[in-house]
């Protein structure tokens, strides 16, 4: 099975709440790419989650389905940027590692 890690950088403010975005096969990368709209001030939060490519049921269409592993990032107070790992269930509840 082919895992991949979708991530999204989020600004807080609703008119413009994603500030980035992205999917890929690499989680380092995927936290690199995340990190650099915290760093710079234009995301106060981001999640990587894992998932794997599936195909939509009504159209056939590509997409990824959650696996249910993810990531929560932040700043911290010396400007780098602290990774919490966390699942969600099926029914959408967090679940703590």
């Amino acid at each position: 099975m082919l895992i991949m890690y979708s991530w999204t950088a989020l600004s807080g403010r609703t008119n413009d709440a994603v500030v980035g975005m992205g999917i890929t096969p690499n989680h380092e990368k995927a936290k690199q790419d995340a990190e650099e709209a915290l760093r710079t001030g234009k995301a106060f939060l981001a999640v990587i989650e894992t998932v794997r490519p599936v195909m939509a049921a009504h159209s056939l269409s590509p997409c990824y389905m959650r696996t249910g592993a993810a990531w929560l990032g932040r700043r911290d107070n010396s400007g780098g940027v602290a990774w919490r790992h966390f699942y969600v269930e099926e029914g959408g509840d967090r679940i703590e590692p």
